[in-house]
């Protein structure tokens, strides 16, 4: 099992989450404006130097920590990460709760 994980910092770290994609695409120009909407002139005097990205609905710890290594070996570009919650697993749960809770009272009514 060992000899498979040479050269892996961490196994659980691997993932990179979506928002490292969409990150690539700013710096690249390749995102499509219907999708991503951005204010100003974006791409007029070439790349962009300072983007924030904010995430309704919330951003999790695993993307804060994209953002901020993308943001390290790239210093050309700061990426800047809000967002209307931090999610986390008790955060996940009692959202689900509250789901089921209006899901339970509106079958009732």
């Amino acid at each position: 099992m060992a000899r498979g994980l040479k050269g892996v910092e961490n196994v659980y770290t691997q993932h990179q989450p979506l928002l490292f994609q969409t990150m690539e695409g700013i710096v690249k120009g390749r995102l499509r404006d219907a999708d991503y909407p951005l204010i100003g002139n974006h791409f007029q005097q070439g790349r962009p130097q300072d983007v924030v990205i904010f995430i309704v609905g919330g951003t999790t710890y695993e993307e804060a920590r994209s953002v901020a290594l993308y943001n390290a070996a790239n210093p050309g570009v700061r990426f800047f990460l809000g967002g209307s919650v931090v999610l986390n697993s008790k955060r996940f749960l009692d959202d689900s709760g509250e789901a089921q809770r209006i899901s339970k009272s509106s079958t009732l009514v």
